[in-house]
């Protein structure tokens, strides 16, 4: 315990990354886990001297290990003497005597003792502790004990070989093996073997003595014989045949590679931030991330994610697929994990590493590639050259300085709001590198490459599984628009935009060439992401008037292929494909899918296919879907035989689906406002009857009819105000899930969708029903990380998902409980903007508002500790009940709406800091997570801003909402 550290430890000090570490200014120091301080001691007054424990003989090896060790060592009079026995200090009489106290003790051979050979062993033990020779490696084998212990940076060091001593043990039989040092020079120091006389006869001579303390006769002797020879690179040290127990050698080493070690470390930590310094967002997505499917994906099948022996494969092809695997390989020094050994059999991750980059660096688009695969090559290059056991550490620092030279060129290219962010942000800001990527199974555009999102990885990252509608309107907020990826954005927005048919954005976009029109809600969210980025992007109002070529005929249901001469012939602006999408289902929609059977969708009924959707012009409402199709995300449809679900949803949620209507009723305000003042050239739309009815008239009918539709009343007296069946309420005091579905007990249910409704559209709830409604929400529904997709009160509730199970449950087989109880963590992201913006309402000090702000940042610490725990670097999709790990949790791109508020107050300063984060990222089995900004253009991370100005913007935002 009291031997240092192992010999090759991994550096858990960050060191800069920038042009020279000669120049560094800042090493961060993380505090270790040590051993208590000791004194470590051959022998004290209350130990039994070797002669009585042991052979005396040991009391020469014994000291020589105890001065190998890394801290205060220290003896007792006697012991270099070999005194026979402990003495009773209390009762002894005699005077000590010591030939080593009358004159200088020479190091060397010679009679009397070890005190010749222990003064060396203190000089080095000495030299070592002032010099920090820390690093120790220790072996035993039969009798035998070698230690070799090492300076960490200049690699010298001093070799021991013990031979112990046992009583019957005579001259000891065996041998010790050859010791090979890899890559290492020795010089023997010296070799020496101690006799002792114990005899009866010597032993009572000295017990006779009544005058001194005396030890046993004895003397030290030189041995020699030590074959020191160089093979391949090792020093191989050979014992003699004559070495008896009671002998030891020291041998002074050096790794000649590494006679300037301090060099290496600088070399490997030199130069990183130029290296990556031209990269941008989508080559730093091939540099830190890529999942199995993007990989094989890139290399046309060829190549994957690395699987290390004995450990697995890694969940990222790129550095942050190896940083999630040595950090904690590193915090914790596991020198025998199987990275470690990997690493040490040979060169073949360092291969991977650089080979992966040159390949793609000869693709055009990643040309910026070729910098840091020649860095990464150069540095590994020189740790091919040191020995083996060495590899480890320098290969882990290595990446760890290309990890954070990567992870800085990030931060670099996101906006100030992520920049000036806390760790937790900056963190969640890094998901949208990790989801947008080039890839050749899925592009957004049929005729050439452009970066698109993944909907998750890794099962949702390749060909039609990549980019779903919804997944990626939910997370654009905080993906793109919130870390300043405006570019992104808008080329997603168009590339949706272009595919509109039958007033709807697809669920699958297949690159254009195979669009699937089967999700209700996708555009409301794709009509919620235009307004905030006309909101949120300088000019971004200019979006409206932009063009794009239609996949197909504007008004016209026709399908055809994408190669058909129709396709893309004629175009749009943004701004017509808003009014389409709203005329259309206005006018009412009716339609089968195209190529609808089981080639489409092997699970669905045929009904499934039919797509119904109208206003109700009574209430403004939008309604639509079938018991037989899942138009929303909660869109799990039953697949098993064996318990007879197959085809039948776990959740259809036809009829009104709440968010849609916030949605919707959203949508209605900003186009009516934009007409208003001459930003959008239509006022309304014409119903199904022909009759014309402007937005406003809409907006109204829709905000006059909602908490009637929607609202259940805590007082069950108050129930002939509002649409309910007193019968069958489950729980008071909520908004409905659903209104008039298939099933009318499905409309009462408590599910965390109405949040998304109280965010975009405020306006329609009543502040206090709204507070109790999320408190409702924040009690049953809320979990560590996510929300609880349905009230565990209801008959319905099953917590845990298992997609693989097949069994006769018709609730639980095939996973068909999906949205029925697990916890999803893209929800909490509009719950807390939710609650943040009716909690504000009612605030009226500064005090109180800065309570608020804490309410939300204490709901997300089960967040913070998961993103940095994962793996994945990011939140997972989904949880079991309460938080639980779900292995089957399957991942989607909604980080961009989770977390709007990660707002931190800081009161005592009177400054308001504002990290605001969006929609979670859902991310398969371990997911991501993103931010949000506030919604509307221009606004900033407040950093600096006191007094009035503060109380003026925190105002504000009671009214604008986060």
């Amino acid at each position: 315990m009291h031997s240092g550290r192992p010999i090759g430890s991994f550096v858990i000090d960050k060191v800069s990354t920038g042009g020279s570490l000669s120049q560094a200014t800042e090493i961060i120091h993380n505090i270790r886990d040590s051993p208590v301080h000791a004194l470590f001691m051959d022998c004290t007054h209350d130990n039994e001297v070797p002669a009585q424990k042991r052979d005396a003989r040991d009391t020469l090896p014994n000291a020589a290990l105890v001065n190998m060790c890394a801290c205060a060592t220290g003896s007792v009079m006697g012991y270099d003497e070999i005194y026979p026995k402990l003495i009773d200090l209390v009762s002894e009489p005699r005077l000590y005597q010591s030939s080593f106290s009358d004159h200088e003790v020479k190091v060397g051979a010679g009679r009397g003792g070890i005190g010749r050979i222990k003064k060396l062993l203190n000089q080095i033990h000495a030299y070592m502790g002032r010099h920090g020779y820390d690093e120790t490696f220790i072996h035993h084998e039969g009798e035998y004990i070698t230690v070799h212990r090492m300076h960490p940076n200049t690699r010298k060091g001093y070799f021991m070989v013990a031979h112990t001593a046992f009583p019957g043990y005579g001259e000891g039989h065996g041998t010790l093996s050859p010791v090979h040092l890899d890559g290492t020079k020795a010089k023997l120091i010296g070799s020496w073997k101690l006799d002792v006389d114990v005899s009866n006869y010597a032993k009572r001579a000295v017990a006779d003595d009544k005058e001194f303390l005396r030890g046993l006769p004895s003397s030290v002797s030189d041995l020699s014989g030590i074959a020191i020879q160089l093979k391949d690179y090792a020093t191989v040290i050979s014992m003699p045949s004559y070495f008896p127990p009671g002998s030891i050698a020291i041998f002074e080493t050096w790794i000649p590679t590494m006679e300037r070690s301090d060099s290496l470390d600088q070399y490997v930590t030199d130069g990183a931030s130029q290296a990556f310094g031209d990269c941008s967002l989508v080559d730093l997505n091939f540099i830190m991330y890529r999942s199995e499917p993007e990989e094989r994906d890139g290399s046309n099948g060829k190549d994957g994610v690395y699987t290390i022996p004995g450990h697995g494969q890694l969940v990222y092809a790129g550095l942050q697929g190896w940083w999630s695997c040595l950090r904690d390989v590193i915090r914790h020094n596991k020198l025998g994990h199987p990275i470690s050994n990997h690493l040490r059999e040979g060169p073949w991750a360092m291969d991977y590493i650089v080979g992966r980059l040159d390949r793609m660096a000869k693709n055009k688009q990643y040309s910026s590639l070729l910098k840091p695969a020649a860095w990464l090559r150069s540095r590994f290059d020189a740790i091919k050259k040191v020995p083996s056991f060495l590899r480890p550490r320098y290969f882990a620092l290595t990446v760890q300085v290309a990890y954070d030279a990567a992870w800085a060129r990030g931060m670099d290219l996101l906006n100030d709001n992520v920049q000036n962010a806390q760790g937790f942000v900056q963190d969640l800001a890094m998901v949208s590198v990790q989801m947008t990527g080039y890839m050749h199974s899925a592009s957004l555009n049929p005729f050439g490459p452009v970066p698109s999102m993944a909907a998750g990885l890794p099962h949702f990252s390749s060909s039609w599984a990549r980019c779903w509608g919804r997944d990626i309107f939910i997370s654009l907020r905080g993906l793109y628009l919130a870390t300043g990826r405006y570019s992104d954005a808008h080329n997603h927005i168009m590339a949706f935009a272009s595919v509109l048919k039958h007033g709807m954005i697809p669920n699958l976009l297949s690159d254009g060439k195979l669009p699937r029109y089967n999700s209700r809600d996708s555009i409301w969210f794709f009509h919620q992401m235009v307004q905030d980025y006309t909101k949120m992007v300088p000019n971004g109002l200019d979006l409206l008037q932009e063009t794009v070529h239609r996949r197909f005929l504007p008004y016209d249901d026709t399908y055809f292929e994408f190669d058909d001469p129709r396709a893309y012939s004629q175009k749009s602006t943004i701004e017509q494909i808003i009014q389409e999408s709203l005329q259309r289902h206005a006018s009412g929609l009716s339609f089968r899918e195209a190529n609808a059977g089981p080639d489409l969708d092997m699970q669905m009924k045929d009904d499934g296919f039919d797509i119904e959707i109208h206003v109700d012009w009574e209430t403004g409402i939008i309604f639509g879907g079938n018991q037989s199709n899942c138009g929303t995300w909660m869109d799990k449809m039953g697949e098993s035989d064996k318990a007879g679900s197959k085809g039948v949803p776990g959740t259809p949620r036809d009829g009104a689906p709440v968010e849609i209507t916030g949605l919707l009723a959203s949508t209605l305000a900003w186009v009516a406002n934009l007409h208003d003042n001459g930003l959008y050239h239509f006022s309304g739309v014409t119903k199904d009857d022909g009759q014309h009815i402007s937005f406003k008239e809409w907006a109204a009918l829709l905000h006059s009819s909602f908490e009637r539709c929607y609202y259940v009343p805590v007082d069950a007296s108050q129930d002939g105000f509002y649409d309910v069946n007193s019968n069958i309420v489950n729980r008071r005091g909520i908004y409905k899930d659903l209104y008039r579905s298939g099933k009318e007990y499905e409309d009462y249910q408590l599910r965390p969708n109405f949040p998304i409704a109280m965010t975009v559209a405020p306006h329609l709830f009543t502040q206090d029903k709204a507070l109790n409604a999320l408190e409702q929400a924040d009690k049953h529904l809320r979990g560590p990380t996510g929300m609880a997709t349905l009230d565990p009160s209801d008959l319905n509730y099953r917590p845990y998902y298992i997609n693989s199970e097949d069994s006769t449950d018709f609730s639980t087989s095939k996973g068909r409980n999906y949205h029925q109880g697990p916890e999803w963590i893209w929800p909490t992201g509009f719950f807390l903007r939710a609650f943040l913006k009716f909690d504000l309402m009612r605030k009226s000090t500064k005090a109180e508002r800065t309570e608020a702000f804490q309410q939300i940042t204490r709901r997300l610490e089960g967040c913070k500790v998961a993103i940095r725990d994962s793996p994945w670097a990011g939140l997972a999709e989904l949880t079991q009940k309460n938080g639980e790990f779900c292995g089957d949790s399957v991942s989607a791109a909604h980080a961009g709406c989770m977390m709007i508020t990660n707002l931190a107050a800081v009161p005592n300063s009177g400054m308001v800091c504002w990290y605001l984060v969006g929609p979670l990222l859902r991310c398969e089995g371990v997911c991501q997570s993103m931010m949000q900004l506030l919604s509307e253009r221009k606004r900033r991370l407040v950093l600096g801003m006191k007094g009035k100005e503060a109380d003026d913007m925190i105002s504000q935002r009671t009214t604008d909402g986060p």
